[in-house]
């Protein structure tokens, strides 16, 4: 069978998409992934086809809209959604013709949340069954266990179920742009449009969804519907041959356990303050640290230069086997960080921006397996200090430790073929 996955979005987006290719090509499908040209690497070196979106994610997340919409979205749902539906936007033109251009490509589309309707819209038209891969819990449940914006966390109840159904309109405002204009290229009437459930809600309506996170972490509910699979993780194996840099090596010799705090691609309109908030909050509880520069520029702050020993700043380097070496990790909450945290056996603590970002803080809390999530513009020393006390916690320790084992003893990526396979010779 040929497949084509649609990867959109930031790394953590995309490499679980490859994970689950890797996994679609060793079953004995042909797969391309397409994905933002950035990341043309990433699937190549692993030997998958690769079809290039002009867009660059991670570059408009440092424009000034995207340090906008990262800065403020804390702040407000309704301000985060606004921000989000201009920036996809900006590039929903392209998106769609390049999309349209891998008509009649496959037999079968896989698309992510920010590519569904585009993929509905293609499919429609040009034939090719739909599959829909989530990385977050975006159906709506009276649960609050898998609720992203739950009024009752604790318990079920309609509420929930509500605002789920909101939240499932508000991605269809914020991500239905590129749908837009693919439906008026292909002469498709128009599907999507700013009210309750919103093109997200109707495009996935019967479509076969797979969900790429462990049933431990996101419990399924009983009012699921049947063709929603929760299937575990899907990791890229850890590269065999990866050796961390020298400095890092010798740092983490040097002294006690660090903590890691790092967001991601996550950028931010002041890196001093920023980092001068994570170096006061570890020097607060007498902590070493290793502070990932990412998106937020933290490498560029001068502050760095007195940062003094017991901190380090660190590039880009595997999760999985950096936060086996920490005492915890602090992070922004996305989902692929937060899957690596979760396997990786140490507590986490989440500092949220956007998104899904919130409700990942929320469960690592509600699981016990680390501390309690803070908003981005709340974050003070004191947040950072608090989460390092917490992460101490021997009942913290123990229970981060027995859910990353059994974990780590799911097969994602084998269910999620499994699923795709079986439902595709039921079609």
């Amino acid at each position: 069978m040929r497949i084509t996955i649609f990867a959109s979005g930031s790394r953590g987006d995309v490499q679980p998409m490859v994970a689950l290719g890797l996994g679609l090509e060793s079953a004995g499908h042909r797969v391309t992934v397409a994905a933002p040209r950035n990341f043309r690497a990433m699937v190549e070196n692993r030997k998958l086809a690769f079809h290039p979106f002009a867009v660059d994610v991670e570059e408009l997340l440092r424009s000034d809209l995207g340090r906008a919409w990262l800065g403020h979205s804390s702040h407000s749902p309704a301000l985060e959604v606004r921000l989000v539906s201009r920036l996809v936007r900006e590039w929903a033109e392209p998106m769609a013709a390049e999309s349209i251009g891998l008509a009649g490509s496959a037999d079968l589309f896989i698309s992510g949340v920010m590519t569904l309707d585009v993929v509905d819209a293609l499919t429609k038209s040009s034939g090719g069954a739909h599959v829909v891969a989530l990385l977050a819990p975006f159906h709506a449940s009276r649960s609050g266990s898998v609720s992203l914006q739950a009024p009752r966390p604790g318990r079920d109840s309609l509420l929930n179920k509500l605002a789920g159904q909101v939240t499932q309109a508000a991605l269809g405002y914020a991500f239905g742009s590129p749908g837009v204009e693919a439906r008026r290229s292909l002469e498709l009437a128009p599907r999507w449009r700013p009210s309750l459930g919103g093109s997200y809600r109707l495009s996935l309506a019967n479509t076969p969804t797979i969900l790429g996170v462990s049933p431990l972490v996101v419990p399924t509910p009983p009012d699921w519907p049947h063709w929603l699979r929760t299937t575990g993780y899907w990791s890229l194996p850890e590269d065999p041959d990866w050796v961390p840099p020298k400095p890092l090596s010798e740092f983490l010799a040097a002294g006690e356990t660090p903590v890691y705090v790092g967001f991601g691609s996550m950028s931010t309109r002041d890196p001093e303050r920023t980092l001068e908030i994570i170096a006061s909050g570890l020097r607060m509880v007498g902590r070493r640290g290793l502070i990932h520069g990412g998106g937020a520029d933290l490498g560029q702050a001068q502050a760095v230069t007195e940062m003094g020993p017991d901190l380090m700043l660190i590039d880009d380097v595997p999760h999985e086997w950096l936060f086996r070496r920490t005492a915890g990790a602090i992070h922004h909450g996305g989902a692929g960080t937060t899957a690596a945290g979760l396997r990786s056996g140490v507590p986490s603590g989440v500092v949220s921006h956007i998104g899904d970002q919130p409700y990942w803080g929320r469960r690592i809390a509600e699981l016990g397996v680390g501390a309690k999530p803070v908003a981005r513009h709340k974050i003070t020393p004191g947040h950072i200090a608090s989460m390092v006390d917490q992460f101490q916690q021997r009942a913290v320790i123990d229970r981060a430790r027995d859910l990353a084992s059994s974990i780590r003893a799911e097969n994602g990526v084998g269910n999620a073929v499994s699923f795709i396979e079986r439902w595709s010779s039921l079609r």
